[in-house]
């Protein structure tokens, strides 16, 4: 029993020494949580309860080695410095709906004097005091009491303990084991991935380490975001280094008017469009037979380089192809070529918009559209709103058409089915409910909901495809529809969203790397270029990565420079149908999946 209650008390002692700074420094951190809650509407996540234990306890534990005078220094340091980030972080939510971020640190570190002035007489006046800023000034005002009062307080808390009851000491000592035991046991796989993350010598890496990032502490983000304006900083001057050198060799004007729409996970599954009991895509399904509004061909073996946004939008914005060696920030951008070419751009996304209010862990994927410089060099205009619903997109669309040209691309970014599906759809286009998934009895009652939130959110992207292409449907006007990647939702993994970079099974390969993938051209288009419609629908079966995209628009285009490669072009007689397709640059798609497929049609022979 003695040998216990010696381990016991090892453990806690770096609490027992620290308890005020330990305990106030936890309430800010949970304080900090709600305010976001409350103000974001983020969802609370089990990790950041235990995530602010793991750090304290460690600082307690380096804390009890030091002298009094240097342990109270660094006691009185961090607390300031955690405090301080706490109340900017709040700040910054109450005011800009954003976190400390990359976008944050930007333009703390590019405002000048004048600038900062005329920040702080708009924007920090008393009543900052009545928002989440107030509660954390209450709690440090409070903690500071607690502090300047601590020999009597620790004598008072000492007397109090001694005098409890030995159920009731046993009963707080192993809560209190409890807490740290379980935070080390949830958080320690994160901290490892914040060294990582700190260590790496790109942001490709960034982003595959933020696929299994679930902490967003306001410390945690500002490393990141010091990390991240490092990396970027290089890799961009790379990649505008690079636009800047783009030598055009001609340019044909074959299609005037091209438009890519891009999706957000969808699950190629879920598309009655390629066999989907349920009807998601109706509009689709209708324009795949050709009548005087032009004609749908859908395309049957298309995966996606990645299951992460950001590096999807790397590869297929860039000539790069991603088993290259080089990074892709050596290698021209599409939409710069095409504006080099002649070509007047138009971008409206609903999700990479030049704002402070971009999430963190999505900065990386909207980095390169959002730098100033290489904004201007890709697009001529561009939406600055983002949208509750897709539709609204179409009234940016039609606020910027006015600036179209005889030569016009024109990329949708839409939100599409992006997790938390029931935001996707308005209530009044909601078609599916539970009752509709009743013969899936190996789903609950709430797992049914979540797989009619996203037939419903397919539906409606269905609707919003639909409206996009009646724009054009009297024009000569070719359009290509793609999403950046799959998802999950309760079909071969009982599971919702995507798993991190790295688990290349048949199941996620099949759900989260394959998409659908159509090419839609107007009447007056498919009369105009008649040879180059009978191209797209002999090469409907080809086997293709969304990676060479570009090479597919340049070709549609008639653009033609150093980088472009026409073997790479999908709907070219030239095209190379027995590339590898890497996923991730490193798994091969084909020899994985089709290797399980005949396995399991080999099984289903044997029965």
């Amino acid at each position: 029993m003695k040998h216990i209650e010696k381990i016991i008390s090892i453990i806690l002692k770096p609490v027992q020494e620290n308890l005020i700074f330990f305990v106030f420094l936890y309430l800010l951190g949970i304080l900090t949580m709600m305010i976001e809650v409350y103000v974001l509407n983020f969802k609370i996540q089990r990790f950041n309860f235990f995530s602010w234990i793991f750090d304290l306890y460690l600082l307690c534990l380096l804390l009890i080695f030091l002298p009094p005078k240097i342990k109270a220094i660094c006691k009185i340091t961090s607390a300031t410095i955690l405090y301080f980030l706490s109340i900017v972080n709040s700040f910054c939510v109450d005011k800009f709906y954003a976190r400390i971020g990359v976008e944050i640190l930007n333009v703390v570190l590019e405002t000048n004097p004048n600038e900062s002035s005329e920040f702080i007489d708009k924007y920090i006046h008393w009543d900052v005091l009545w928002s989440g800023v107030g509660l954390i000034l209450i709690l440090l005002i409070i903690h500071v009491l607690f502090a300047f009062s601590l020999i009597h307080f620790k004598q008072t808390l000492s007397l109090q303990w001694h005098s409890l009851q030995v159920r009731t000491k046993i009963l707080i000592e192993s809560i209190m084991i409890f807490l740290i035991i379980s935070s080390f046991i949830l958080c320690t796989q994160s901290r490892i991935g914040i060294i990582q993350l700190m260590m790496a010598n790109n942001i490709e890496e960034v982003d595959t380490l933020t696929s299994n990032f679930s902490e967003n502490t306001p410390f945690n983000n500002l490393l990141f975001s010091i990390k991240m304006r490092q990396l970027a900083n290089c890799g961009l001057k790379v990649l505008t280094d690079t636009q800047g050198k783009i030598v055009i060799d001609s340019c044909s004007y074959t299609s005037d008017h091209i438009i890519l729409i891009i999706g957000e996970s969808y699950i190629k599954d879920h598309s009655q469009l390629y066999g989907y009991s349920k009807e998601t895509t109706p509009h689709q399904m209708e324009r795949q037979q050709r009548n005087e509004h032009g004609c749908l061909v859908a395309f049957n073996d298309v995966v996606s380089p990645s299951n992460l946004t950001s590096i999807v939008f790397k590869n297929t914005f860039s000539l790069h192809s991603i088993e290259d060696k080089a990074n892709w920030s050596n290698y021209p951008l599409f939409p710069v070529l095409f504006r080099q070419a002649g070509y007047n751009v138009t971008f409206i996304t609903n999700q990479f918009v030049q704002s402070l209010s971009t999430d963190i862990f999505n900065v990386s994927g909207g980095l390169f559209l959002n730098e100033k410089r290489l904004s201007s060099l890709q697009f001529t205009h561009r939406n600055t709103k983002t949208h509750q619903f897709d539709i609204n997109l179409l009234s940016d669309y039609d606020s910027l058409k006015k600036f179209n040209s005889a030569h016009q691309l024109t990329i949708f970014h839409l939100a599409g089915q992006h997790i938390d599906f029931h935001k996707r759809s308005p209530k009044t286009m909601k078609k599916f409910t539970a009752s509709d998934y009743s013969g899936r009895k190996e789903l609950n009652n709430s797992s049914r909901e979540l797989v009619a939130d996203y037939d419903n959110a397919t539906l409606y992207n269905d609707y919003v495809v639909d409206s996009i292409l009646k724009c054009y449907e009297n024009e000569d006007a070719v359009i290509i529809y793609m999403p950046d990647h799959g998802e999950e939702c309760y079909d071969e993994l009982q599971r919702i969203g995507r798993l991190p970079v790295g688990n290349y099974s048949p199941e996620v390969l099949r759900q989260e790397y394959r998409i659908p993938f159509w090419i839609w051209c107007s009447d007056r288009y498919i009369k105009k270029h008649q040879n180059l419609f009978e191209q797209i629908v002999n090469a409907r079966n080809r086997p293709f990565m969304t990676d060479d995209l570009p090479h597919l628009m340049l070709y549609l285009a008639g653009i033609y420079c150093k980088d472009y490669q026409e073997t790479r072009c999908l709907i070219s007689n030239n095209f190379n149908e027995n590339r590898r397709r890497l996923i991730s640059g490193e798994v091969d798609y084909d020899s994985i999946v089709i290797s399980h497929n005949q396995i399991k049609k080999d099984l289903h022979t044997k029965k």
